[in-house]
């Protein structure tokens, strides 16, 4: 299975994930958002164990039963700076 991934304009931290053969019925409104919101990051395929961003067994049944899979991910979060007296 390939992946397609969206990013969310109004929340850099939430994606979605769809396939194929469900991406073109993809809509905000079906995720939860306003119109216009969704945009595309890319088509990627599977890597199993190695993916860190989500869990593609979960992302895989979530689509099968609603055609995609919406996840926030903490890695688009601001890193915290160390303070200023810090080395």
């Amino acid at each position: 299975m390939e992946f397609h991934i969206y990013r969310f304009k109004t929340s850099s931290d939430e994606f979605v994930i769809s396939d194929a053969a469900h991406a073109g019925n993809l809509s905000p409104a079906k995720c939860g958002m306003p119109e216009d919101q969704l945009e595309k990051v890319g088509v990627f395929p599977e890597m199993g164990e190695d993916r860190a961003a989500f869990d593609e067994g979960l992302a895989k049944r979530s689509i099968e039963h609603q055609g995609f899979y919406r996840f926030h991910s903490k890695t688009f979060d601001p890193v915290a700076q160390p303070p200023m007296s810090m080395p």
